[in-house]
């Protein structure tokens, strides 16, 4: 959405009200749904209370108690909410919940997320996090399996695989 645009709610557009001979404010900022639900929108900043967005695109995207399916956005806040994909230059997760996390600098508090992808990470209190990739983590972070883990169980299943098929191909025939 663009600085002029009009804010469309429902199938009527309704534009930017402006009283007297002021000018129109600098940027549209859109109504925060309160427990309801909306499904793509593209604005300057995006506040969700008790709702849910089916797709953001804004510069700032905050959730308080609701949820957003995918966001893209400058500085992501979400709190006591969900977030099911998300790009973000700053993300901020606390007592959230997101599926995959892809930013720059990423805090995360008592927050569970499933895959989360940034340049450097904070976390910060209980905090579980299934796949973090990052060049700089801090805070309380414990792995359940670590590289040397990995490697180890993937020599362990290749073994096994390479067992399984010599059995099949050499003992298998008569």
């Amino acid at each position: 959405m663009t600085e002029d645009a009009a804010v469309t709610t429902g199938s009527r557009a309704t534009p930017p009200q402006v009283s007297g001979s002021e000018p129109a404010p600098p940027a549209v900022r859109a109504p925060a749904p309160d427990a309801g639900s909306a499904g793509v929108l593209t604005t300057r900043s995006v506040d969700v209370r008790m709702g849910g967005i089916g797709a953001a695109d804004a510069e700032d995207v905050f959730v308080q108690w609701g949820g957003v399916g995918a966001a893209r956005a400058e500085q992501l806040d979400v709190e006591l909410g969900g977030v099911g994909a998300a790009l973000a230059g700053e993300a901020h997760l606390s007592l959230a919940v997101a599926g995959s996390i892809a930013a720059r600098d990423a805090y995360v508090e008592q927050s569970f997320v499933r895959t989360l992808i940034a340049q450097r990470v904070t976390v910060s209190r209980p905090t579980g996090v299934l796949v973090m990739i990052a060049q700089h983590v801090s805070g309380d972070v414990r792995p359940v399996v670590d590289w040397k883990g990995a490697l180890a169980a993937g020599a362990a299943i290749g073994l096994g695989l390479a067992v399984s098929r010599f059995r099949r191909e050499w003992l298998g025939r008569d």
